[in-house]
């Protein structure tokens, strides 16, 4: 529908007295319900519901339910800046940081950026295009500059992703105290990978930095061997 269509089929509504809803609060619909029912519960049938409405109604603002989910994903991200000052693992870092405090409430968004492929909103794309202009500060090849991109995009996703799975103050041994369990899991023992979520947030920084390094490392290597 045009938007000209659009905008008439709205003053004949308001005009009968019917419910006229915005996009925004068709978003902010939506994202309620994915938060209490999960990727699965979001239809467009459950959010009319939810809203007092027909699904028709909902055909006016997004065309299907995957233009709903990456409207409600864009929507999520919209108040991330991209940070512009320091050094650029420093601001991958922070960039990371604002990432995984907008995503970890709504982890089920995670999944509509595994399975949209390209297809998604500008807000996202923006910081997709801004994530891999950062590591191609590094100084990366051209040709290493998209691997190493997804190499950072998965490690902040997954960790975002096991994170709001994990259950808080778990950890390793299972059964503290086995007699056995030293001889039988002595590295597990001595390093004890809890995943406590009091110290996820450091772990999400530790592990990201040593990603970082490594790849810093990769162009130092880089130059080593142009210099050769």
């Amino acid at each position: 529908m045009s938007r000209t269509g659009f905008e008439r089929q709205r003053t004949a509504a308001r005009a009968k007295g019917r419910q006229v809803l915005s996009r925004p609060e068709v978003l902010a619909a939506a994202a309620q319900l994915l938060d209490e029912s999960g990727i699965e519960g979001l239809s467009m049938r459950a959010l009319a519901r939810s809203l007092g409405t027909g699904p028709a109604t909902l055909y006016w603002h997004v065309r299907d339910r995957d233009e709903l989910l990456t409207a409600v994903l864009d929507e999520t991200l919209r108040h991330i800046d991209v940070p512009m000052d320091g050094p650029w693992q420093d601001r991958l870092v922070l960039l990371a940081e604002r990432m995984r405090a907008a995503l970890l409430p709504r982890p089920a968004l995670i999944e509509v950026l595994w399975h949209r492929d390209w297809q998604l909103g500008p807000v996202t794309l923006g910081l997709a295009d801004a994530t891999v202009g950062l590591v191609a500060e590094s100084g990366l090849p051209d040709e290493d500059v998209a691997d190493a991109y997804l190499a950072v995009l998965w490690f902040i996703l997954g960790f975002i992703y096991a994170e709001s799975q994990a259950a808080a103050n778990t950890g390793f041994p299972p059964q503290a105290g086995a007699d056995d369990e030293p001889a039988r899991y002595p590295n597990l023992v001595r390093y004890s990978p809890n995943t406590d979520l009091a110290a996820m947030h450091r772990r999400f920084v530790a592990g990201l930095r040593q990603l970082l390094a490594g790849i810093e490392a990769r162009t130092h290597h880089t130059d080593r061997e142009a210099l050769s």
